[in-house]
């Protein structure tokens, strides 16, 4: 599938027109994307970081998108995530990377990094599953 197509599916939802993100890469076994930051984004207002649940959920929606990036009929459903918050996130755009580390035919791993200037200095990385059916 390629870049157009699924930015195409992903304007048609309305919370990933919420969090403000573009599907930047997509393969067989993984997505990158950049959400572009915004006020609604902040969970502390003194420090303007971002909200951890707009975090997992960003590396949510990213890591659903390398499972099924054609929006297929049955979506791919969370079934279980855990999510380590490395640092803060500030002001700024955030990028995901999400890699499927397993998929069969009813369920599917999902590693995901996300960070802000570097690769290297991730802000957190999550482990998503997914029920396929």
């Amino acid at each position: 599938m390629n870049l157009q197509a699924v930015n195409a599916n992903i304007s048609r939802v309305p919370f990933f027109r919420f969090l403000k993100f573009e599907i930047r890469e997509i393969g067989e076994l993984q997505a990158e994307a950049e959400m572009t930051f915004d006020q609604r984004h902040i969970g502390n207002p003194v420090m303007e970081y971002y909200h951890g649940g707009i975090i997992a959920s960003f590396m949510e929606a990213v890591s659903a998108i390398a499972v099924r990036p054609d929006f297929a009929d049955t979506p791919a459903k969370p079934i279980n995530l855990t999510v380590d918050y490395l640092r803060p996130g500030v002001k700024g755009p955030l990028h995901a990377r999400a890699t499927i580390t397993r998929k069969g035919k009813r369920m599917a791993s999902v590693s995901v990094i996300t960070w802000q200037t570097a690769r290297d200095k991730p802000i957190a990385e999550g482990l998503y599953h997914f029920l396929l059916v």
